[in-house]
């Protein structure tokens, strides 16, 4: 990864905390592993970031009320601000052309795949972001208070979608793969009956191939 993609990642997280917009927003991509490291969440980790996809999720679609625009600033601030021709999601893109994302839980069956929200931008609604929602922490970096998945929602979550992550597939497994000995396993033990049957049986299966990884 170049100096200048981590130079971007913390001047869009600046620019979010300048506009007192980080607590609407959860990092959910492969750059949560960074701040883990950074962070000093998981003593002993190292981050091997090998993406230029920043993704954040939305924690509520109508929040804040007043409503404010992260579109509107990240042009002001210089960003390049598109829209999804085909899906119609807001893409936002920095000097070194990573592209940042929103995201958002869907929750009813019929419910659209993409929304709009109080943030100013159209967020792609997908399942399965229930418990990076759900069990958050923050990661102190900088005097900054970004809000990030604990480690154990973050590799559930990996192990529930690994099968539909196309060619994604075997880096996301050697990530969950690095980072099951780092786990606490009061947590896990906390978050894993939150998971439907299905997610439970996923989980399970893809456990059971490493029955010698700590957890």
């Amino acid at each position: 990864m170049a100096e200048d993609h981590y130079s971007d990642f913390w001047e869009f997280i600046k620019l979010l905390a300048k506009n007192d917009l980080l607590e609407h927003v959860v990092v959910i991509g492969s750059w949560v592993e960074y701040l883990y490291a950074q962070a000093g969440i998981l003593p002993g980790f190292d981050a091997n970031l090998r993406t230029l996809d920043i993704d954040f999720l939305v924690k509520n679609r109508d929040r804040p009320v007043q409503g404010k625009n992260i579109a509107a600033i990240a042009r002001d601030a210089g960003y390049t601000v598109a829209q999804d021709v085909l899906e119609g999601t807001t893409k936002i893109y920095t000097p070194g052309l990573m592209e940042i994302e929103f995201l958002i839980l869907q929750q009813g069956a019929g419910e659209q795949s993409v929304l709009k929200t109080n943030l100013g931008v159209n967020a792609q609604a997908l399942r399965h972001l229930g418990l990076l929602k759900e069990f958050t922490m923050i990661a102190r970096i900088f005097d900054m208070e970004i809000t990030v998945p604990m480690p154990e929602a973050y590799v559930l979550h990996k192990i529930i979608i690994n099968e539909e992550r196309g060619k994604k597939t075997e880096k996301d497994k050697a990530a969950i793969l690095t980072l099951l000995p780092f786990l606490n396993g009061e947590t896990w033990e906390k978050i894993f009956p939150r998971l439907t049957k299905k997610e439970n049986k996923i989980v399970t299966a893809f456990l059971s191939g490493y029955a010698d990884m700590r957890l």
